[in-house]
């Protein structure tokens, strides 16, 4: 239990325990500083934070995204007629297309947020082919 509280950032749960005690319970800060092991100074940025914004946990960075919705849109579209592209020839495309660096691990990211894995590009090229059989 000591570990949970003795790290450098308390963990929401800590904090919301540590507010309780405050609002409701009636502790000072003083005496939470002691049984969280964090200093009254933390405690009070934990109060000020809460009375502030209404919330307990950290901030979140708000992440800068380099690629606009209508690039994320063309992977997803290439992969669409393109099932089976490595992600090297993906990235390569993209680059021609664009004429922006983007990482393999950026074109994974972002069609696994359109919610493609490879099972499910897999199946769709199987499903494109078997579609061309029938025809």
């Amino acid at each position: 239990m000591q570990e949970a509280v003795t790290k450098p950032h308390a963990h929401p749960n800590t904090v919301l325990h540590c507010l309780y005690g405050f609002y409701n319970l009636g502790y000072s800060r003083k005496e939470l500083a002691r049984v969280y092991h964090k200093s009254e100074t933390t405690i009070g940025n934990w109060i000020r934070v809460y009375e502030a914004t209404e919330t307990f946990e950290r901030a979140r960075k708000a992440s800068d995204k380099k690629f606009a919705s209508d690039h994320r849109a063309w992977l997803f579209d290439f992969y669409g007629k393109h099932p089976l592209a490595c992600l090297d020839e993906v990235q390569k495309a993209f680059v021609q297309a664009f004429h922006i660096t983007i990482s393999k691990s950026s074109v994974w990211r972002i069609i696994h947020e359109y919610g493609l894995t490879w099972k499910v590009l897999e199946r769709r090229a199987m499903h494109i082919k078997e579609r061309d059989i029938f025809r």
